[in-house]
């Protein structure tokens, strides 16, 4: 995953990578493997609701945008403030320990694809 081209990778692109790169395994092993570095902390899972899971690699924090013509997952900036955590929990009595926001959209290359598109038609 690190050195992959990829922010987020999906089961098949982890897979695929492997093979690419004469690393031939069956898909259960490398949804076992993924599942456990979730499990250890070293990826985050983050669940799409186009039901197919993406794992990225866990370092500061972020947000997402799920690109939805090419189903990139393209990190942004986190759009919640902490202050609005903390007005939460005393809104709500919770304790809020993280938060995963997947925004949906047209990622840059989509959107002017999309322009261009309109333009030509």
């Amino acid at each position: 995953m690190r050195e992959g081209q990829r922010h987020a990778w999906s089961l098949e692109e982890l897979q695929m990578d492997l093979a690419r790169r004469g690393q031939v395994t069956d898909f259960s092993s490398v949804f076992r493997a993924a599942e456990k570095l979730a499990t250890d902390g070293i990826v985050r899972k983050l669940q799409l609701e186009d039901g197919r899971a993406r794992f990225e690699l866990v370092g500061h924090h972020h947000d997402h945008l799920f690109c939805t013509r090419c189903h990139e997952l393209v990190p942004v900036p986190c759009v919640i403030a902490r202050d609005d955590f903390a007005a939460l929990e005393r809104e709500t009595g919770a304790s809020i320990q993280d938060h995963q926001v997947i925004l949906s959209g047209l990622c840059r290359n989509c959107r002017v694809a999309a322009v261009d598109d309109e333009t030509m038609a």
